[in-house]
């Protein structure tokens, strides 16, 4: 498993891809365009990054004939498409023991947000909290909102009505009236976040698919995945702290783990662990860096600094090894493919 401070579960893009290809749009171009491989969606272990992901959903919305794709998408949706933790809340015993099941575990289905239950007396409401500081396209407000709808509706053989639809998306002009037929309650648009009020009794509604048993095997294989990604995810956080650290002029291992909260030694373990180690994650990050900032015209002096080398010369020669290049060459190199 492969994964990124931010991303979804694979399988959803399999679900994305059905769904334009219901509304005869060709999806092999647009996930192309951003730069994701179908075949590997079909494993859960398979992560979509944020930056591909609001790719894709960027080149949907961009389709004239995909206005409410958001909407549209829920119907190829099934709880196996979030592998163990959809199975485990649809064998829940009552309608409340599967929403603690998906809070608990949302991070199976993506990390971008998190999910919350707020019970208050005559309302409860689940709330969409985003963490991603960069914003996506509207129709993945109305996504989550018409996924967990149907999932609900699924599990409880439609019973579960919302009360009303908060999508934190601008107000859609021309399709309002799609979205209160979709959800069949008021639906609010503008909203800081996302969310979908129902009644409180709805909790204790016993589900059709109750299993104790194979809930529990389902429960343990999805605190295996969470387990999984988590280790996947380190090197992404030691990634970030990096990005962080470089242009302060430190960047070394008892410092990144400092910061971190674990001794040098879990550090160590915990990139090997993800298949990586501290000098492979560091060269990756001060690469990735130096590219960025050499395609938006910074002096080579200060990307020097920026990415924390003690002069321009260290800087260069690294550079060089790292892509083969000098840095004024590859500046060169990408102007002349922007141009062309």
């Amino acid at each position: 498993m492969i994964a990124q401070k931010f991303s979804t579960i694979g399988p959803l893009g399999v679900v994305i891809w059905q769904a334009l290809e219901d509304l005869g749009i060709e999806p092999e171009p647009l996930f192309a365009e951003a730069g994701i491989e179908v075949g590997p969606l079909l494993d859960p272990n398979t992560r979509i990054a944020d930056g591909a992901f609001r790719n894709l959903l960027q080149a949907i919305e961009a389709q004239a004939s995909a206005r409410t794709f958001g909407l549209h998408l829920a119907k190829f949706i099934h709880p196996t498409t979030f592998y163990s933790l959809g199975v485990a809340a649809y064998c829940s015993a009552t309608m409340g023991e599967y929403l603690e099941k998906m809070v608990r575990y949302y991070s199976v289905v993506t990390t971008n947000d998190v999910m919350s239950l707020v019970k208050e007396v005559g309302e409860c409401a689940l709330h969409w909290t985003t963490h991603n500081p960069e914003p996506f396209p509207p129709i993945r407000e109305d996504g989550i909102a018409a996924i967990f709808v149907t999932i609900l509706r699924i599990a409880s053989q439609n019973e579960f009505r919302p009360r009303t639809v908060s999508l934190a998306r601008p107000f859609p002009e021309d399709e309002a009236s799609h979205y209160e037929d979709f959800f069949g309650c008021e639906v609010l648009f503008g909203a800081p976040e996302t969310s979908i009020s129902f009644d409180p009794q709805l909790l204790k509604l016993p589900l059709v698919g109750a299993d104790p048993q194979l809930a529990q095997s389902y429960d343990q294989l999805t605190e295996q995945y969470i387990a999984k990604l988590e280790k996947a995810d380190f090197p992404a956080r030691v990634r970030n702290e990096l990005v962080r650290l470089l242009p302060t002029g430190v960047s070394g291992k008892d410092a990144v783990a400092s910061v971190l909260c674990v001794s040098t030694r879990t550090l160590y373990n915990r990139l090997e662990e993800a298949g990586t180690t501290f000098r492979e994650v560091l060269d990756e990050t001060r690469k990735l860096l130096a590219e960025d900032y050499l395609t938006k015209g910074l002096p080579v002096n200060e990307i020097a600094y920026l990415t924390g080398f003690s002069d321009t010369a260290n800087f260069s020669r690294a550079f060089k090894k790292w892509t083969g290049l000098s840095p004024m060459t590859y500046r060169i190199k990408v102007a002349l493919n922007d141009e062309s």
